[in-house]
């Protein structure tokens, strides 16, 4: 062991040892192109200038020769690597070194930035509460095991205590009480259970001491499948290609043959007329040059990467954590968003929405009972009833007050038997059937004496921004995909204005759906973006082409497959980055036409002899300066 530690801070220092003498290199290249600079500029004598700037060139552009040389012998002979060699080699070749160190200068640059940007989004998202289960306690005989959970098999017992997370499906044996299972549907709600229930993998015990047959091993379990999924969404997510990329791919062997074929061509012609061959060579060479020069896509090459590191950048002050720029370019071509309803387009806690009392009780009467019940308990039911403003409680005297573990609560009120609880509860306290309401999301009921006296409907409240959101969104097609029940999430879609609704899903029939629609978008060329929360939401974010977690109440794994986390939980946030991303597009395609436009108006000035080098060098740097601030406009 200590070996292996020691092998291990080996090859730390190793690492980091290579990484301080590569920075080192750096910032003496920069220093050395510093003073060559002024030099050049006249503002004092240096010697050996030329051979200053070669050795700046090496220094700064090793990684990039390297990987545009690794590119060539794998015939990749036109990538951004060669783009940048071709273009500072050209720079050199008309005698001006500075603008060669220059184009790998601010290359490497605008690389590093992005780079900077991406990993420090990476690292603001991710919480890391560690939800993998890494151990089971199962009855064996009259003895308590403990055993990783892989091994696991259908038919053992679980033992699982009150705060422990239910590692396989089963059905309950012994024990009652309330479980979570907010991490497989999102819903916020707790479901009581007792001997008989079945219970799934991922779900919280919140009270109690439940013993569950297994009926499904650890590894063909529900939590097991939704963590398989998220892996598939992870496979199946394909990376974007740089526009840098794309772009050299056909530029580069284009300007490069121009190039040549001005130097050489009309050199002949002229040469076939009767001409003097080396005179038309170097007049058409030097046009050639100017071709070349002129051609240097350092005005992109920069300007692009930057522009992305801006929007990004502005992205992040807005609370809104994009990991990578072709997420946001991916923004310009969606067709679709699917939202998840609980913690999404809700706020995902209860609160009081209805008091309906019978026999003639008030109701501030029947709240004032109900929070002097629930005062006495931190069931999050308890806490919705408690927040409610209408009625104090603290005048009211209650005896042998006794909570039963997921079902409700029950005291002795002024010598008559009070209860408060959910429809089974109060049916086995009052011995009669009570009946709840199907399109209540949550409904409990209090019984005085020998009757119901009230019923207290709880709800998920919407988000403020909600609709404003998603009237933003007209023009897209939108849906929602939820685990509630069809007559809450009907409501919740129509409250809001979305057309389209799945409700009663588990996660994989999210991503039965999610598959559907993505199918469909990508039948017209469009993306899909999904918008969620919860662990159950975490195979629909990673399938998604583009995934959106809401970060303030997002589960670490949902937060962790997202590629764009909205940090304080505002759906507004969602149709500005869409605005962020037409802006940037905007900003990127001025660039580029504003460049190749300028550089072919002096491509052709200089075949016709009427630019010069000056023309040409105005050309490349100049552009570049302009293009580099209207990149920074993304930032604003």
């Amino acid at each position: 062991m200590q070996c292996a530690q020691g092998c291990c801070s080996a090859t730390r220092a190793k690492k980091s040892d290579s990484k301080v003498l590569e920075n080192s290199i750096f910032a003496a290249a920069i220093f050395c192109y510093s003073v060559a600079l002024c030099a050049e500029l006249g503002l004092f004598y240096l010697p050996y200038l030329s051979l200053l700037f070669v050795l700046c060139y090496f220094s700064l552009g090793y990684g990039i020769l390297k990987e545009a040389f690794f590119g060539l012998l794998k015939r990749e002979y036109f990538n951004e690597n060669s783009l940048m060699v071709l273009a500072s080699l050209g720079a050199f070749y008309v005698g001006d070194g500075a603008e060669a160190v220059a184009i790998l200068l601010f290359y490497r640059i605008g690389e590093f930035l992005e780079s900077f940007i991406v990993e420090k989004s990476k690292k603001q998202i991710r919480s890391l509460a560690d939800l993998k289960i890494e151990n089971a306690r199962v009855l064996r005989g009259e003895k308590q095991e403990s055993i990783a959970p892989e091994e696991v098999q259908k038919g053992e017992i679980l033992v699982v205590f009150a705060g422990e997370r239910i590692l396989a499906d089963g059905v309950i044996i012994k024990g009652f009480g309330s479980v979570d299972n907010s991490a497989l549907n999102g819903e916020s709600v707790p479901v009581s259970v007792e001997e008989g229930d079945k219970v799934c993998s991922g779900a919280i015990n919140l009270s109690g001491i439940l013993h569950i047959q297994a009926t499904q091993s650890y590894a063909d379990s529900t939590f097991s499948k939704v963590l398989q999924l998220i892996a598939e969404g992870n496979a199946q997510k394909s990376k974007s290609e740089e526009f840098i990329t794309k772009f050299a791919r056909y530029y580069t062997p284009i300007v490069t043959l121009l190039a040549f074929l001005v130097a050489l061509l009309p050199s002949l012609y002229f040469w076939a007329l009767g001409g003097s061959f080396v005179q038309e060579l170097q007049t058409w060479l030097y046009r050639g040059i100017i071709f070349l020069v002129v051609s240097c896509p350092c005005a992109l090459v920069i300007s692009i990467p930057l522009t992305f590191f801006a929007a990004l950048g502005r992205a992040s002050k807005e609370g809104i954590l994009i990991k990578g720029s072709s997420y946001l370019e991916a923004l310009n071509n969606v067709g679709a968003i699917v939202f998840d309803k609980t913690g999404t387009l809700t706020k995902g806690t209860l609160s009081l929405k209805e008091i309906h009392t019978q026999k003639g009780f008030t109701q501030k009467f029947a709240l004032g009972l109900a929070k002097a019940l629930e005062s006495h308990s931190n069931h999050p039911i308890a806490r919705a009833i408690l927040q409610a403003n209408m009625q104090d409680s603290s005048s009211i005297a209650l005896e042998s007050i006794t909570e039963s573990a997921g079902g409700g609560i029950s005291a002795v009120y002024q010598g008559k038997p009070l209860a408060l609880g959910n429809a089974r509860f109060i049916s086995s306290f009052l011995k009669q059937q009570i009946v709840e309401s199907k399109s209540a999301k949550c409904e409990i009921f209090l019984s005085l004496g020998e009757d119901v006296i009230a019923s207290f409907v709880l709800e998920d409240t919407l988000k403020e921004e909600a609709k404003d959101c998603i009237y933003a969104l007209k023009g897209l097609e939108l849906c929602i995909l939820s685990g509630d029940k069809k007559e809450v999430a009907e409501e919740v879609a129509k409250s809001v204005g979305i057309p389209h609704y799945f409700a009663e899903l588990l996660p994989q029939d999210k991503v039965l759906h999610l598959r559907e629609i993505l199918n469909a978008q990508k039948a017209k060329g469009k993306k899909v973006i999904f918008v969620g929360d919860g662990i159950n939401d975490a195979p629909s974010l990673n399938l998604s082409d583009i995934g959106i977690a809401m970060g303030s109440s997002g589960s670490d794994i949902a937060l962790d497959g997202a590629d764009i986390v909205i940090l304080q939980d505002d759906l507004a946030k969602i149709p500005l980055s869409l605005q962020l991303a037409h802006k940037t597009r905007l900003i990127l395609w001025q660039n580029i036409v504003f460049a190749l436009g300028v550089k072919v108006a002096i491509m052709l000035f200089g075949v016709f002899g009427i630019a010069n080098l000056w023309i040409a060098l105005f050309g490349d740097v100049g552009v570049a300066l302009i293009a580099l601030l209207n990149a920074m406009r993304a930032i604003r």
